[in-house]
């Protein structure tokens, strides 16, 4: 179970840091599941299991609050791909919450930023530009685009047609099968399309048949369509001409929600714009970031 799930995360193109986390965590529940009952029968996991074992990590092994969090969420992640793959009936985590993290348990802490700030946004941007490929530069500046300027997962980006874009100065996306298979439209405001419309032009004058055949707006230079692995693949090249660290496609849907926080739009309309289906999970954009508390406690 756990190796078709790292696989999963693979094939969602999660980095191999990220992956080897879930591995981790997932692990040692799995450990201590088979120390408690007996046997690793994923299947039989109750929510009061659950319960126990974050009473484990917290009373036994003294975790602080942000690494059990770490835990819940890889978990939470875990199984609801057994459940959404009919490996197992019932999810033990539906009603496991994250606990908030108080601020002196975590101010100061190295950690990573959900999101990226409009400074490292506009230099991870200017080292695409400088991309002398004109197939790689229109396209890649593209796919920045859709992420941070209209929110899109990566698995949504690779799945666009170029048959679900509408123009008419801003541009209407559609999204046929977004998280949990939901449809949905999304817009790309006039403002921050002119890289989108740039690339579905030179897209349409490409001649080779893997392009002409193949109906996805986002192609490779040898395939008819680009997959979530390559993507990233693609931002770890110029976050390493950048001396960037931890460049994922998230960060930038993360940074299209911070950006509209920071502007000022109330939580509610982040939600929308977002597509989450909890307000909970839009409420992080809302709360300062640890950098931005540290800078407020030097200016005392």
């Amino acid at each position: 179970m756990l190796e078709s799930f790292l696989k999963w995360l693979y094939d969602e193109g999660k980095d191999e840091k990220t992956i080897k986390a879930y591995r981790s965590t997932i692990n040692q529940f799995i450990k201590w599941y088979e120390e408690t009952e007996g046997h690793t029968d994923l299947s039989e996991v109750k929510p009061i299991d659950i319960k126990e074992y974050i009473s484990h990590m917290l009373h036994k092994e003294n975790k602080k609050q942000a690494t059990i969090n770490k835990s819940i969420a890889s978990l939470k992640t875990f199984f609801a791909y057994l459940v959404d793959n009919e490996i197992i009936k019932d999810n033990p985590m539906t009603r496991i919450k994250i606990q908030k993290v108080q601020m002196t348990e975590t101010i100061g802490e190295k950690n990573v930023t959900k999101w990226l700030t409009k400074e490292e946004q506009e230099k991870f941007i200017s080292y695409v530009e400088l991309e002398k490929n004109e197939f790689k530069r229109l396209r890649n500046l593209a796919i920045i685009d859709c992420m941070l300027y209209a929110g899109l997962r990566v698995a949504e980006v690779e799945a666009l047609r170029v048959n679900d874009l509408k123009i008419n100065g801003d541009i209407t996306i559609t999204i046929r099968e977004g998280k949990k298979n939901k449809y949905a439209t999304v817009t790309l405001i006039d403002k921050y399309s002119k890289n989108v419309k740039r690339w579905l032009k030179y897209r349409q004058s490409l001649e080779k048949d893997i392009y002409k055949e193949s109906p996805y707006l986002f192609v490779s230079e040898r395939s008819g369509k680009m997959g979530a692995r390559a993507i990233q693949t693609m931002l770890n090249k110029y976050a390493k001409l950048a001396h960037m660290e931890n460049i994922t496609p998230h960060r930038f849907r993360h940074s299209f929600c911070k950006n509209l926080a920071n502007a000022g739009v109330p939580i509610e309309t982040i939600s929308k714009l977002a597509r989450h289906e909890s307000i909970e999970t839009t409420k992080i954009y809302i709360d300062n970031s640890h950098a931005e508390m540290l800078e407020a406690l030097k200016k005392m």
